[in-house]
């Protein structure tokens, strides 16, 4: 058995709900849309057995239960630990873990934890816990602490697991309609000072966050497995180090490109469809660094999955007090170029009900007084490298260049995205535009 306890003496009250983005692949372009976004009381319906063929939770609850009465609470009586059913996502089936003492009358009295268990990818959970140590360290976002985790089979569950608190509060896509202006001010302006955090972190490398051979403190060193092909002798990982970067982007897009292409080459040589794409990807990454896009760069903390569903918010009376409770699911993040760090939240002054937002517009002139104060509060705190990377079109495109050159081309959609992407960007150079 290889449990580890990061952090066995935090008595949180605290709930994230459950959400799940997970991130099966280098680099998750954000869109699990069966991500769960409930606050912790949503059942997860038969997904778990019937869509994923996994086991019944009427009897994997009694692993559970097994796991915290033998780990995570041991000697606590059996009345007083409460298993609960959660909505989980696409990648990680998620239970709640409630240690109620009896008499009710200790300060923790009652005590919250989310178990994560990978749908399939169980290689995952070392990197997601890398992720969640690296943002504790390295910055004040409010986010998830791991409690407890095994990346291996051996314990109860027969699978690993991670264990970590519950933040309070409830997911902002089904909160945010119901704010006040006042409160959508308070939300614009934390989720800029999170932007700021986020830019503000100097990597040398871009990469995925993973555990060195130390991984059972919450203190340890954390590593960065660079961003390269899977086949790449360079992948091996390095310390973090808050430091300038060593490779310039175009390096970075041209050296995945390149790897990506010989390894296609020469599995399937007759595959020259996704060969003539990666060339495309070349000449845009060229043409951008010529253009002047990709200097003065380094690599900062990137969320893939940056949307309401992963804000916690938590409203009160009290002005002093956060409104946003916690940004879960950092499954997929990594340190990438600074602009991947700047995707526009249009949605913060542009919320559409079931609609999907158009980047494009995402820095038109809001149409009431509101959405514009709210925009200006949220830029504000993001600061001038926000304002720099979030609304050229240039940078909107990269963000894309950069997601394709990572997960590749999976479908007939990323194909016609590629094809609008390519065709915008020539359109964006007839123009002349050139970075200042």
């Amino acid at each position: 058995m290889a449990i580890h306890a990061t952090d066995s003496t935090s008595p949180s009250f605290s709930a994230e709900a459950g959400s799940d983005s997970g991130n099966n692949v280098s680099i998750n372009a954000g869109d699990d849309s069966s991500s769960d976004s409930g606050s912790g009381s949503g059942a997860e319906s038969e997904s778990s057995s019937v869509v994923y063929g996994q086991e019944s939770f009427a009897t994997f609850s009694l692993r559970v239960r097994a796991l915290a009465q033998n780990t995570v609470w041991p000697g606590a009586a059996p009345g007083d630990i409460v298993i609960e059913r959660l909505r989980g996502g696409g990648y990680n089936r998620i239970i709640g873990l409630t240690r109620r003492r009896a008499d009710g009358t200790e300060p923790d009295a009652i005590v919250q934890y989310i178990l994560r268990v990978p749908r399939f990818d169980s290689s995952q959970v070392g990197n997601d816990v890398a992720a969640l140590h690296f943002l504790h360290r390295y910055t004040t976002i409010a986010t998830p602490k791991v409690i407890r985790f095994d990346d291996t089979d051996q314990n109860e569950l027969g699978s690993p697991f991670i264990i970590q608190n519950r933040l309070p509060g409830t997911p902002l896509l089904s909160t945010y309609p119901n704010l006040t202006h006042a409160q959508r001010c308070r939300v614009a302006h934390e989720l800029g000072t999170v932007f700021a955090s986020m830019l503000a972190v100097e990597g040398g490398t871009a990469g995925m966050f993973v555990l060195p051979s130390d991984k059972t403190s919450q203190d340890a060193q954390v590593d960065i497995k660079p961003l390269c092909h899977e086949d790449s002798v360079s992948s091996s990982p390095e310390p973090f180090g808050n430091s300038a970067a060593t490779t310039t982007v175009i390096e970075l897009l041209t050296g995945i490109l390149q790897s990506t292409k010989d390894a296609c080459l020469a599995s399937t040589p007759q595959d020259t469809f996704r060969a003539e794409y990666i060339d495309c990807y070349m000449t845009m990454a060229s043409e951008l660094d010529k253009d002047g896009w990709f200097v003065n760069h380094h690599y900062s903390l990137t969320h893939l999955d940056f949307a309401p569903r992963n804000i916690l918010v938590n409203p009160t009376s009290d002005a002093r007090l956060p409104i946003i409770s916690g940004i879960v699911d950092w499954d997929s993040a990594i340190l990438a170029p600074m602009f991947m760090s700047c995707k526009p939240p249009l949605w913060l002054w542009g919320w559409k009900h079931d609609e999907d937002e158009d980047e494009r517009t995402a820095n038109d002139e809001p149409p009431t007084a509101e959405s514009r104060e709210i925009k200006k509060l949220f830029e504000d705190a993001a600061g001038p490298d926000y304002l720099r990377f979030a609304y050229q079109p240039a940078y909107r495109l990269a963000r894309q260049l950069v997601s394709f050159t990572i997960n590749g081309i999976r479908s007939n959609e990323d194909v016609r995205e590629t094809d609008a992407m390519l065709k915008e960007w020539e359109a964006v150079r007839k123009a002349g535009i050139n970075a200042t």
